[in-house]
């Protein structure tokens, strides 16, 4: 396996999305990222029990929520079909149930295949490359950093991400370049400050570049949006989070705007999609199940 052939493996890599319509499924991506982490801390191979507890914690902060047990078995065994990853003693997958049980009782482990791990070796920056492209495809640019910190990481990984210019200025324009939760509004020779075009039906999850799926919010907002502190129903009510607690000024900027609605787009053509909303609610807001 050459860098290319990871690549392209990471970038294609298989996420379940059959159970619940239009979902996320970030438990693949997530361990993938821990791994990586792991591998810079000199860890090359992971056992299933101290990885699942890892991979909960990160899966309640950056997955949808849930019912029940977030699912750490399946995504520890089934990577091995993505053809990086290994797990021993083996486990059939084709056609089988993987059962939490299993893999507990006969101490399963995995990591990256040996050729993978060699790649590493060979070149550090192919694993900052590789978390790049995790990042990018499966996280809005907002919780990059805090991800990375998360699961390991002390280097520094550039990601890009590629912006239609378009989709910020119709949005700048719709929202008359305020923030639609807190009307914020800055400029600084003439150009706009802190306040930003947000989709609200990740790109990540195909979202589209259109005014329907897209709120101006300032830096603040939009980072507690992309991580689910609060969400906007179709009604364009804003609902903030039971589990979201904090200090100083938290009241008066993200709890106190609960029941109250969004500042609309100057048409109503713009107005978020309850299309959009409605995957929000269901994907990203923290709420209890």
């Amino acid at each position: 396996m050459n860098k290319g052939n990871l690549i392209n493996q990471l970038d294609k890599i298989k996420t379940d999305k059959g159970g619940r319509n239009n979902s996320r499924s970030p438990n693949k991506p997530l361990l993938l990222l821990y791994a990586l982490g792991q591998f810079l801390r000199g860890n090359k191979q992971l056992w299933y029990k101290e990885t699942a507890k890892n991979l909960v914690s990160l899966l309640d902060e950056y997955g949808p929520s849930i019912k029940g047990e977030q699912n750490t078995w399946d995504p520890f065994v089934r990577l091995k079909n993505d053809g990086i990853w290994y797990v021993t003693p083996d486990i059939e997958t084709a056609g089988a149930r993987v059962r939490k049980r299993d893999l507990v009782n006969t101490n399963i482990l995995g990591g990256f295949t040996d050729e993978v791990i060699q790649l590493f070796q060979m070149d550090k920056s192919v694993v900052s490359e590789a978390a790049s492209i995790l990042l990018n495809n499966h996280f809005p640019e907002t919780l990059h950093d805090e991800i990375l910190k998360r699961t390991g990481f002390d280097i520094g990984v550039r990601t890009y991400k590629k912006r239609n210019p378009a989709f910020r200025r119709k949005i700048m324009e719709a929202y008359d370049e305020r923030c639609a939760v807190c009307g914020f509004q800055a400029k600084m020779n003439e150009a706009i400050v802190a306040v930003e075009a947000a989709h609200i039906k990740w790109h990540e999850a195909h979202g589209p570049d259109t005014e329907e799926n897209g709120m101006a919010l300032c830096s603040l907002h939009h980072k507690l949006f992309d991580k689910g502190i609060f969400t906007v129903t179709p009604g364009y009510e804003i609902v903030v989070s039971d589990r979201a607690t904090g200090r100083g000024p938290f009241k008066a900027l993200v709890t106190d705007f609960h029941g109250k609605d969004i500042m609309k787009p100057a048409s109503t053509i713009y107005l978020p999609s309850p299309e959009f909303t409605e995957w929000h609610v269901k994907e990203v807001f923290k709420s209890y199940q």
